[in-house]
């Protein structure tokens, strides 16, 4: 299935103008790599590696086009930020701002390897902000509890308030989740963070079955951010909403 998809025209337009080269291996038969590079335990994912053959992004699940291709597109946006950034801790390995500057970096794009270590660092030299992002790290391979230990030391703000409600949704507290990313969902001058919000909006009013609310927010935010990684997994979450057949309930 990945393989069809890789030859998408949207993909091979992504993977040639970010220069990549495309390699498929077998989930199962390297369980090892899947767990270290993409998180879990074998099963379908991308990951990107940069020339020196280190991880830098990865995302777990099945992926359709729109969403490779935005997805290939933004790892190859960031890629000499990466490479920046690993620099420059490399000059000051100790330093608190070093460490949480790559860690939010390649948290963005996916990456687990090292970021937790990075990290946690980070919070140890007092970076603040580390701590919701260990926490939004946490949840994003569902150890909720771990990642709620984290909330507790993180200070208020409006990104905090976007990982709390990602970890909700993690947690399946959907209506809690709603409430919670309805705000920062408006707040346009949070950048990614409220294209964030307005995305796990999106489908936590589809999984409350506020199925009319949840098309509004995702209509939006796949016109609004058309190009990025959230545009386009907003209208895949609009096909699986006008998909009949879906195969659960809410």
């Amino acid at each position: 299935m990945q393989r069809v998809v890789l030859l998408a025209p949207e993909v091979t337009v992504a993977l040639d103008a970010g220069g990549f080269a495309s390699l498929s291996m077998d989930g199962f038969a390297q369980q090892r790599l899947y767990s270290q590079w993409i998180g879990g335990g074998e099963g379908m994912g991308v990951c990107v590696l940069d020339s020196e053959g280190r991880v830098y992004a990865a995302r777990p699940g099945p992926q359709d086009p729109p969403e490779l291709a935005a997805f290939l597109r933004l790892c190859a946006s960031r890629r000499q930020q990466v490479l920046q950034l690993r620099a420059a801790l490399a000059r000051a390995p100790v330093d608190g701002k070093a460490n949480l500057a790559l860690g939010c970096a390649l948290l963005d794009l996916g990456c687990r390897v090292g970021t937790e270590d990075l990290l946690v660092r980070a919070a140890q030299a007092g970076e603040v902000d580390a701590n919701h992002r260990l926490a939004r790290l946490f949840a994003l391979d569902g150890r909720c509890e771990r990642a709620r230990q984290w909330l507790r030391a993180a200070l208020p703000s409006a990104a905090a308030d976007v990982t709390l409600g990602y970890v909700l949704f993690k947690e399946r507290k959907h209506v809690e989740a709603a409430t919670l990313l309805a705000g920062p969902a408006r707040d346009p001058a949070l950048g990614d963070e409220a294209l964030r919000a307005r995305l796990y909006l999106g489908k936590a009013l589809h999984e409350c079955g506020r199925d009319a609310e949840a098309r509004v927010v995702l209509q939006s935010l796949a016109q609004d951010a058309s190009d990025s990684i959230f545009g386009a997994s907003a209208l895949h979450s609009l096909t699986h909403l006008d998909d009949k057949d879906h195969g659960h309930t809410h």
